[in-house]
């Protein structure tokens, strides 16, 4: 079995869930592989969720070599729009591929040969943020928890198991990264809620997706038409208010 390194900007939006990394999986299993990945300069590039299941159920993956001498191409503009819109991310999780982009250096996408500069500029912490319609505050705590947090802190914030603000001020109060990993290992959000002085405001993340549909809302309101308006208001009356009642 041909076994392929991961490309660095590959890495920039999270792995799926174990859920449904475990269907798709058992798809594959069942039906085989329906979409090739894609090689860039011999490293994974698209389909590291398809490649990991190939490699544990013994079957050698397609690819497909995406065009090296393309000097326009640019791997982490090819990452983002094949992942962004097709990913359904909470807001914790777009900050933290907002932080990812800001992070980027030169070295972090040049493998084989030269890229050119305009291919290699990290966007900044405001571009980043307006790219993933989150706010430049998230972006910052992402990058704090990226440069402090432990592995697996690092993982559950990705996989969206803890939201960034709260996270951000457990790494800043917790720097020992073996210590946020056990509390997070043996207690989970509560025993680091615990650990620090003071809840974040999203401690919960229920509180967070609340907060960030709700902005969505008035953003979308904004929009509407006074028709689109009134049948939003009768979607709402009749799937929540009714059932208050």
């Amino acid at each position: 079995m041909t076994i392929y390194e991961i490309h660095p900007a590959a890495t920039i939006f999270p792995m799926m869930d174990d859920e449904s990394f475990a269907a798709l999986k058992a798809d594959i299993a069942a039906n085989g592989l329906k979409t090739a990945g894609k090689l860039y300069l011999n490293q994974v590039l698209d389909g590291r969720n398809r490649y990991k299941a190939c490699q544990e159920l013994g079957i050698e993956m397609e690819f497909w070599e995406l065009d090296e001498s393309d000097e326009t191409f640019d791997p982490v503009a090819y990452v983002f729009s094949h992942n962004f819109h097709r990913r359904h991310l909470t807001e914790s999780q777009r900050a933290m591929v907002a932080a990812k982009l800001a992070k980027l250096k030169r070295g972090d996408v040049k493998t084989q040969r030269e890229l050119s500069d305009t291919q290699i500029c990290a966007p900044s912490v405001n571009e980043a943020a307006s790219m993933l319609s989150v706010s430049p505050r998230s972006v910052t705590n992402a990058k704090q928890i990226l440069e402090h947090g432990s592995k697996e802190i690092i993982e559950a914030v990705e996989q969206g198991e803890l939201p960034v603000s709260f996270t951000a001020k457990v790494v800043t109060e917790e720097p020992d990264k073996k210590t946020q990993s056990q509390l997070w290992k043996d207690g989970g959000k509560a025993a680091l809620k615990a650990h620090i002085s003071e809840a974040s405001n999203y401690a919960d993340q229920d509180d967070e997706l609340r907060v960030s549909a709700t902005k969505t809302i008035a953003r979308l309101w904004k929009k509407w038409n006074a028709v689109e308006r009134a049948a939003v208001r009768v979607w709402i009356d009749e799937h929540f208010l009714d059932s208050e009642g």
